[in-house]
C-alpha cells in the first residue's frame, strides 16, 4: 500500500563527510513513494554539488539551492515545496533504516493516527535510547509527554499528515526550532502513534554532550522553553511544560558549571530552576528524581552523571 506520497525535506549545509550516507538511507528506503527535498542552505563546502549528483540519478529528488539563511529557513522553503500526502524530515548528517518510512506510514494507518513515532539510536552508540513501545496516545496524553520532555521535541523521527504543518513557519535566527514549533503541531492532532522499534540514527552536536554553549545558544534555549510554559499557562498542560522547563535549565545550569561563563548568570539560572522545581517536583519521578537530587546539589555532579548517560543511554 504506497498510493500516499510521502515527502522527506532535508535540510543541507557543510555537511559532505555525511551526506552520502544520508541520501542512501532515504532513496534506499522500502517505501518507494517519496519526493525527497533537499535544500542546500548556501553550503561552503561540496554538499550543494552532491545534492545534484543524487538528483541527476534518481528522479524523486529535487534540490533548492538558497543563500545560507538557517536550519529554519531551510525547512520553510522545504514546506513550501511539498507535494505530498504526509511529511517527514531527516537531518543531513543523520541516516534511517531501510523501512522507517513504511514503518511509520504503516503505524499511521493502522492507528488512524495524525503522527506516528519512531525509536532513535545516537550514531556509533551500542544502546538504543528513547524507546517508546508499541502503543497509541491520544493528543492530550502525548502532549503531556512532550511538554514534560519524557518524549524530546524532535522532527526526525516521526511522520506527520500534511495538515499538522499547514500555517506552521519555523522561527528564522533561533536554534531550539523543534522545542518552538513540535508542540503546535501537536495541538492539531487527534491521535499520535507509536512503533516499538528504532529507525532513526543520529549524530549527537558537540552542544549536546559538552560544554560549549555560547551565550546565544543558551538564551535561545530558555527563551523557547519558557514561551512554551507561557502557552499553556492555566491550563491543565502547564506544570508538564514547566517540567520540561526545568528540564531545560537543569541541562543548562550543568554545562555552566564546568564552563566559562558569567557567574551572575549561572548562580541566577541554578536559583531560577529551584523555583521551577518546586512547581513541579510531584511530576519528577523514578530516576529522573534521583538525579535531580544530585543536581541540586551539585550541578557539576550532574554534569558528570550526564556525559556518562550519553555513552551508555542511562538517562538524560
Amino acid at each position: 500500500m504506497q498510493n500516499d506520497l510521502i515527502s522527506v525535506i532535508v535540510p543541507v549545509y557543510n555537511v559532505e563527510d555525511y551526506l552520502r550516507e544520508c541520501l542512501d538511507s532515504i532513496i534506499s528506503q522500502t517505501y518507494t513513494n517519496l519526493e525527497i527535498i533537499l535544500v542546500d542552505d548556501g553550503s561552503p563546502d561540496g554538499s550543494g554539488t552532491i545534492c545534484d549528483e543524487y538528483a541527476k540519478k534518481d528522479s524523486r529528488i529535487k534540490v533548492i539551492h538558497q543563500q545560507n539563511s538557517g536550519v529554519s529557513v531551510a525547512r520553510n522553503t522545504g514546506l513550501k515545496a511539498v507535494t505530498g500526502d504526509y511529511i517527514g524530515f531527516v537531518d543531513s548528517d543523520d541516516y534511517i533504516e531501510p523501512n522507517m518510512y513504511e514503518e511509520l506510514h504503516r503505524c499511521l494507518i493502522e492507528n488512524d493516527a495524525d503522527m506516528s513515532v519512531c525509536g532513535i539510536k545516537q550514531f556509533g552508540a551500542k544502546t538504543k535510547s528513547d524507546f517508546y513501545g508499541n502503543k497509541c496516545l491520544n493528543k492530550s496524553a502525548f502532549l503531556k509527554k512532550l511538554l514534560d520532555e519524557t518524549v524530546p521535541s524532535y522532527l526526525w523521527n516521526k511522520l506527520y499528515k500534511k495538515h499538522l504543518f499547514s500555517g506552521i513557519v519555523f522561527p528564522a535566527n533561533l536554534v531550539y526550532e523543534d522545542l518552538r514549533v513540535l508542540h503546535i503541531v501537536t495541538d492539531k492532532a487527534s491521535t499520535i502513534g507509536f512503533t516499538d522499534k528504532t529507525f532513526y540514527n543520529y549524530r549527537a552536536s558537540d552542544n549536546t554532550i559538552t560544554s560549549t554553549r555560547n551565550l546565544k545558544n543558551i538564551t535561545d534555549h530558555i527563551n523557547a522553553s519558557h514561551e512554551r510554559s507561557e502557552k499553556y499557562k492555566d491550563t491543565v498542560y502547564y506544570v508538564y511544560a514547566i517540567t520540561g522547563e526545568f528540564k531545560c535549565l537543569r541541562l543548562i545550569v550543568s554545562d555552566m558549571s564546568v564552563a566559562k561563563h558569567d557567574n551572575i548568570l549561572y548562580k541566577n539560572l541554578f536559583k531560577e530552576s529551584k523555583n521551577l522545581y518546586k512547581i513541579c517536583k510531584t511530576e519528577i519521578k523514578g530516576l529522573q528524581k534521583v538525579i535531580t537530587y544530585i543536581y541540586l546539589v551539585s550541578p557539576k555532579l550532574y554534569y558528570g552523571f550526564k556525559i556518562l548517560s550519553f555513552k551508555l543511554h542511562i538517562f538524560s
